[in-house]
């Protein structure tokens, strides 16, 4: 039989694997590390692009820093980079990457010696070696990791000696959903530095990694973009941060924060938070932030995607999308989505339910007001105190049409809007007197009818189920015997009357009034001044050209 020569098929074979494994290492990848030990390094490597690495710790530098800034190059470029800064040498074999000391390198490395590096220049933007807070962050990483199982030992002898170098095979796997996400809850990928310039966005000594970095001291000559600040950040033009600034924002135009702020921004013209705010904001024109718990002063507008507790102070308006728990004031107007607390405008104020008070020139609506609201027009659905304005428009509140006659004004028609403990009068009255004398010989007689039109405020108190009590100041402009009478006839009438509910919607009240009329009218039967409707009087006096009477009268009637 013929002898077989396995000798030439090893090594085919070999050649073949190592010609698979080069075909690996030809990927493009993109790495990016600052000051990265190297074992950390090797193993994001091996956990990204699916490579398996076999070293011992006792005989490469598994602590030496790598720095490393490549993108879409292959991967044996970034080996060969990070084997000439560790003084390694790598090979492929058997779909695994070996690590061993190079001996021919610049440094050589003993078994078990740490050699002394060259001193590399130290900045506070740079800092190195790794600081406690760093490692501990890297430990955290670590920590999170799945191993899987370790392979024994393998005893790798070298020719001619009794030395070997030991091998770890220990392998990893990526931790699970739920571990990364506790990871990145706790910014542990975060990158922190001391200070960074910059000049525009990307163009300052953080570089391509400035929207990565958060800085403690960020200066921005025109306008920077960085990952988040934890101590101050001054902008001449803009200031641009991805995640979280804790402290002072300062910006010639202003700051643009993508996460939360937790402090002060001061902007010429405007500061934008994507998320909550917990501090203040000053702006030129306008503030704009999701849930504020700050308080926020502009010259143009404040306005919160979320809730908002605090105070909005603006040359214009304030809007708050969700609760605003505090105070809004304005020059215009006010608007909160949900509830409110107190509002200031000075034309008009918007809101849900409002738990404080509403107060502004013209109007103000809300849905269920635990307070008062001060206007002309005021809307809600329901208050629990006054709504004070010339018209207060009350779904559930004091709603009422009256009948009634007095001693002075036989035939009343009144609607009584607003609420218990304020409501609106309006009202007109008439009657009608036979007249029967002579003037300048001629003689007048028929009937006539004067007429009144007035407005007045009120209050109704209840005692019990079906009894209550009615409060009223009413003033009305009398026309005596023509349509409209030019000269001051104007009457005030001081109303106390009692209810009692005849059914649901109906009761009848009477109750005693207090009249004074002041009047430049002059009577043509007797040649005096004022009026002559009252049939008496408990004081009649001139005050100057105009009369005064007051009487004491009556008012009853029906209320629906």
């Amino acid at each position: 039989m013929r002898k077989v020569n396995y000798l030439p098929i090893f090594f085919l074979s070999m050649l073949m694997t190592l010609h698979t494994r080069g075909q690996n290492l030809e990927q493009l990848v993109t790495l990016s590390y600052v000051a990265v030990p190297l074992e950390s390094v090797l193993k994001d490597i091996g956990r990204n692009y699916q490579l398996s690495f076999a070293y011992s710790r006792e005989f490469i530098p598994a602590d030496k820093p790598i720095h490393l800034n490549i993108n879409k190059r292959p991967l044996k470029y970034a080996l060969d980079e990070i084997c000439s800064q560790s003084a390694l040498k790598y090979a492929a074999i058997g779909g695994q990457v070996m690590l061993k000391p190079d001996n021919n390198a610049d440094q050589s490395l003993g078994q078990l010696n740490t050699l002394k590096g060259k001193i590399r220049q130290t900045s506070p933007i740079y800092p190195e070696p790794l600081t406690e807070a760093e490692k501990a962050e890297r430990q955290r990483w670590k920590e999170q990791m799945e191993q899987i199982d370790i392979a024994q030992a393998k005893i790798l002898k070298t020719p001619g000696g009794n030395d070997y170098k030991e091998i770890s095979m220990d392998s990893y796997r990526l931790p699970s959903a739920k571990a990364w996400e506790a990871l990145e809850d706790t910014n542990a990928v975060a990158d922190y530095r001391l200070a960074q310039i910059s000049l525009l966005p990307f163009l300052g000594t953080n570089a391509e990694k400035s929207s990565q970095i958060t800085n403690n001291v960020s200066v921005n000559v025109l306008w920077g973009k960085n990952g988040g600040v934890d101590g101050v950040e001054i902008g001449g033009l803009v200031n641009s941060v991805e995640k979280d600034v804790k402290g002072l924002q300062v910006a010639g135009l202003g700051s643009n924060v993508g996460g939360d702020l937790t402090g002060t921004q001061i902007g010429g013209l405007f500061n934008v938070v994507q998320g909550e705010t917990n501090g203040n904001q000053i702006a030129g024109l306008f503030n704009r932030s999701g849930k504020s718990n700050a308080v926020q002063m502009a010259g143009l507008f404040n306005q919160t995607t979320a809730d908002f507790q605090g105070v909005q102070i603006a040359g214009l308006f304030n809007t708050s999308a969700g609760k605003a728990d505090g105070v809004q004031l304005a020059g215009l107007f006010n608007y909160s989505k949900a509830t409110s607390k107190s509002q200031y405008a000075g034309l008009f104020n918007v809101s849900g339910d409002v738990t404080g008070g509403q107060i502004s020139s013209f109007f103000n609506k809300a849905k269920k007001v635990d307070g008062f609201q001060l206007g002309l027009i005021n809307v809600a659905d329901s208050i629990s105190g006054a709504p004070i304005g010339f018209l207060s428009l009350i779904r559930k509140g004091y709603n009422r049409v009256e009948l009634s006659g007095g001693d002075l004004l036989y035939a009343n028609l009144s609607i009584k809007l607003g609420a218990h403990a304020f409501y609106n009068i309006f009202q007109v009255g008439a009657r009608i007197d036979d007249l029967n004398y002579e003037l300048q010989g001629a003689q007048i007689s028929g009937s006539y009818m004067s007429w009144g039109l007035g407005y007045g405020i009120g209050a109704y108190r209840s005692f019990g189920k079906n009894f209550g009590m009615n409060s009223e100041l009413v003033v009305m402009h009398i026309n005596e015997y023509e349509s409209w009478t030019n000269e001051l006839n104007l009457l005030a009438q001081v109303r106390l009357t009692f209810d009692h509910k005849l059914g649901r919607s109906t009761s009848l009240f009477w109750g005693p009034t207090l009249n004074a009329i002041a009047s430049d009218r002059f009577d043509p039967e007797n040649g005096t001044q004022g009026s002559s409707l009252p049939f008496y009087t408990l004081i009649d006096e001139p005050i100057g050209t105009t009369n005064m009477k007051a009487w004491v009268g009556f008012q009853g009637g029906f209320r629906f």
